[in-house]
C-alpha cells in the first residue's frame, strides 16, 4: 500500500509571540482574565455562574495584591486568614481558593510561555517550590 506523501509545512514564527502582547502585568492578568472567563463560556457554563465566579476570582485577585504568577502559598494563607478574621464561613474561604487554583491552573495550562517570556515566571519553578501541605494549603499547590 502507498504511503500517502506529507502535505505538513513549518510556518515561521512559533507558537508564541515573540513579543508580548504587554509589558504591564496588570493588563497582562486582566486579557488572561478575560481568556479563562472565554473558555468558561465556550465549555458551556451558565451566565448567572460565570457572573458570580468573575465577582469572586476579581476579589480574590485583588486581596492578593499581585499578578497570579507571583502568588505564594504565603500570599493565600495571609487572604484566607483574613476572610477568617472577617468571620467568613470556611465554604466561603475555600471557594476563594478553587477559584484562584482553576485560574492558576488556567495559566500553565495556557499562558505559561507567553508568562515566561514576558515576565520570567515559570511553571517549573512553582512547582518545585511547593512543599507537601496539609488543608487549604494543599487545594492550592498546583501538580
Amino acid at each position: 500500500m502507498p504511503v500517502a506523501e506529507a502535505r505538513l509545512q513549518v510556518i515561521a514564527g512559533g507558537a508564541v509571540p515573540q513579543e508580548p502582547l504587554t509589558t504591564d502585568p496588570w493588563q497582562f492578568q486582566t486579557a488572561c482574565v478575560d481568556a479563562f472567563v472565554a473558555s468558561w463560556r465556550a465549555r458551556g457554563f451558565s451566565q448567572v455562574t460565570i457572573d458570580n465566579d468573575i465577582g469572586l476570582l476579581e476579589r480574590t485577585l485583588k486581596a492578593l495584591g499581585r499578578p497570579a504568577w507571583e502568588v505564594t502559598p504565603e500570599d493565600i494563607d495571609r487572604v484566607v486568614g483574613d476572610l477568617a478574621v472577617q468571620g467568613r464561613k470556611t465554604s466561603t474561604r475555600r471557594e476563594y481558593v478553587q477559584i484562584f487554583k482553576g485560574f492558576h491552573r488556567f495559566l500553565q495550562a495556557r499562558k505559561a510561555a507567553e508568562i515566561e517570556a514576558a515576565f520570567g515566571w515559570s511553571c517549573r519553578r512553582t512547582r518545585e517550590r511547593a512543599q507537601p501541605r496539609t488543608g487549604e494549603r494543599a487545594q492550592l499547590m498546583m501538580r
